[in-house]
């Protein structure tokens, strides 16, 4: 079976850590972090060996690429990362805060995700907006799968000038 273009969690290197560097130290843009947490349904106990892929354009709005990408990477470029939630189902990675597409109807800025849990095959959700991106509000009825909490994340900077966010998931079964 072919995997649809959204799906990236099958393609986790193995030994992946709750945490993540994505993009190489060259690359342009405004540094940002985000964590969360990944519940089981009930919204309160942590999912535990969550594979979060999550992925996204660059400073300019395209899904940059070095010319040897394989698998999904063709699609979704260099800008994405695994991460596996650990015992708290905790996960987080570092990046660079990605520019909207200069097409899709004004789409907001965002990061796709995509998890997988051995109970919850890999499903996208919709992806990470943010609350100061002025093309949020328009999309609002665009929200098919926030994750059972808020897809949208207010950033702050921290004493080292990093942009920091947060989006925490509630696990969900869906078929594609």
């Amino acid at each position: 079976m072919k995997k649809p273009s959204w799906s990236g969690a099958f393609e986790a290197p193995k030994n992946i850590s709750w945490r993540t560097t994505i993009p190489p130290k060259s690359e342009p843009g405004e540094k940002l972090i985000i964590s969360g947490t990944v519940y089981f349904p009930d919204g309160k106990t942590p999912a535990k060996d969550v594979i979060v892929y999550v992925y996204h354009t660059n400073n300019k709005g395209i899904y940059p690429k070095k010319g040897n990408e394989s698998g999904h990477g063709k699609y979704h470029g260099y800008l994405r990362g695994w991460m596996k939630t650990d015992t708290n189902g905790k996960y987080e990675f570092e990046t660079i805060r990605p520019a909207p597409y200069e097409t899709h109807d004004g789409e907001p800025a965002h990061i796709h995700y995509t998890i997988e849990h051995p109970e919850y095959p890999e499903y996208w959700l919709t992806g990470l907006w943010f609350s100061d991106d002025p093309r949020v509000a328009s999309y609002l009825d665009k929200i098919e799968r926030d994750g059972g909490l808020s897809n949208i994340t207010t950033l702050t900077k921290d004493d080292n000038n990093i942009l920091r966010g947060s989006r925490n998931i509630i696990l969900q079964k869906f078929t594609d």
